[in-house]
């Protein structure tokens, strides 16, 4: 397909639902702007289901919400008045883009949380995005509420608004039903949370269900995970990365004044300072809690034997332990396995940092992936560019990152 007829084609949802896929053909490998990435996060997400015109407009219309492309999601709905449902708001993972969040790998709870002056919240439980709390109405991510205020819906709630289904029959849907999207949660009035791996999303009916299985249903075609930018690899470190990544509450930033007076390598102050380091971290069976802490930090002195600034332990499972410093003119990571001798373990704080948030960065896609996505892949090249060392288990400290990143490449959200 020739470029300008690409972009005349996803800029106009009206004249992609009428052509149908038989009209794509085989799409060049960029181009389209925010139609095609819309078009292929809906495709990503139907992973071959066969759907109505209708029905594939309700999907496209998601795919832009999950992207933030409100303007074309507008659009589709213009185009498209008799899709079934529509997204109302969606904290998702798009395709192809490697964020620590959403991360609902391991399973996720959802529930209806209201106020006695009528006001709800959806509270989400996942095992590795925490407790989680939204708007119904708009996604909007808000505090806890205090205890006592919000009480979750009584069961007898909950059942009567289930009678005002979604899919219909789930033996036999009328509407396409993900697989690995969960038991929908009805929140009344026409409307539902879902949630699976990659992220929540609350929709909302447009119209009455089909009679049944809708007629023309046809596949969509797929589309590779190409817009997703680039690289946080050549992208700077900084304050809300690291939040996102590891949480606000567990990331520790220290004023210089507050900073180990021997510690005289100015990146690594500048980055303690502006960015700040994980307090905690954990993948598979290891775990890596920092030594510094808001009181202490500055009262930190080189150990006598070696002359490195201590900066954390890592936890290796199975009675194993590796003792993290930084050396205090050079910046470089070092670590002590188990009481052996020092080995160099990162070129420096920073890197080292960037490889553990990495492994949150990535963990989703490589756990649960979308069809097409080489997460795997792309996490040990950004491994490799950020650090070589890292890849090469015939050197000490590769050989202990090898570990590290077997939690994400080689072993499941279980484990195993």
């Amino acid at each position: 397909m020739a470029p300008d007829d690409l972009e005349n084609l996803f800029a106009s949802p009206a004249a992609l639902l009428a052509a149908g896929p038989g009209a794509l053909g085989e799409l060049p490998a960029t181009g389209g702007g925010m139609g095609r990435e819309a078009f292929g996060q809906a495709v990503a997400v139907l992973d071959g289901a066969e759907v109505s015109r209708a029905e594939f407009a309700s999907w496209l219309y998601f795919g832009a919400r999950v992207l933030g492309h409100d303007a074309y999601a507008g659009l589709v709905a213009a185009a498209a008045p008799d899709m079934p449902w529509r997204t109302v708001w969606a904290w998702w993972r798009p395709v192809g883009a490697y964020r620590a969040q959403p991360n609902l790998s391991g399973g996720a709870h959802v529930e209806v949380h209201e106020a006695a002056d009528g006001r709800a919240l959806v509270k989400l439980e996942a095992m590795w995005a925490g407790e989680r709390w939204f708007d119904p109405a708009t996604g909007e991510q808000v505090p806890a509420p205090a205890e006592g205020e919000f009480t979750e819906r009584p069961y007898d709630a909950v059942a009567e608004a289930a009678e005002d289904v979604f899919f219909d029959d789930e033996e036999e849907p009328a509407l396409h039903w993900p697989e690995t999207w969960e038991e929908p949660v009805p929140l009344g009035g026409g409307r539902f949370a879902f949630a699976e791996e990659r992220g929540i999303a609350v929709v909302e009916r447009c119209g009455d269900l089909p009679a049944g299985p809708s007629a023309g249903a046809v596949g969509w075609g797929t589309d590779g995970p190409w817009f997703a930018g680039p690289a946080p690899a050549e992208t700077p470190l900084d304050a809300g990365r690291l939040a996102e990544a590891f949480g606000e509450d567990w990331v520790l930033r220290l004023a210089p004044e507050r900073q180990p007076a021997a510690l005289l390598h100015s990146p690594t102050r500048e980055l303690v300072a502006a960015a700040g380091l994980p307090r905690w971290w954990a993948a598979g069976v290891a775990t890596f809690s920092l030594a510094w802490t808001e009181e202490g930090a500055h009262r930190v002195e080189p150990d006598e034997q070696h002359g490195l600034l201590p900066l954390g332990t890592f936890d290796l499972g199975y009675a194993d332990t590796g003792l993290v410093s930084v050396h205090p003119e050079t910046g470089a990571v070092w670590m002590v396995r188990n009481g052996g001798e020092p080995f160099l373990f990162a070129r420096d704080v920073e890197t080292f940092v960037r490889l553990l948030e990495a492994v949150y960065r990535f963990m989703g896609a490589c756990w649960s992936p979308y069809p097409g996505e080489a997460a795997k892949r792309d996490f040990v090249r950004e491994a490799a560019a950020l650090d070589p060392l890292a890849v090469d288990p015939a050197t000490p400290g590769g050989d202990v990152w090898e570990h590290l990143f077997a939690a994400i490449v080689e072993l499941s959200v279980w484990g195993y």
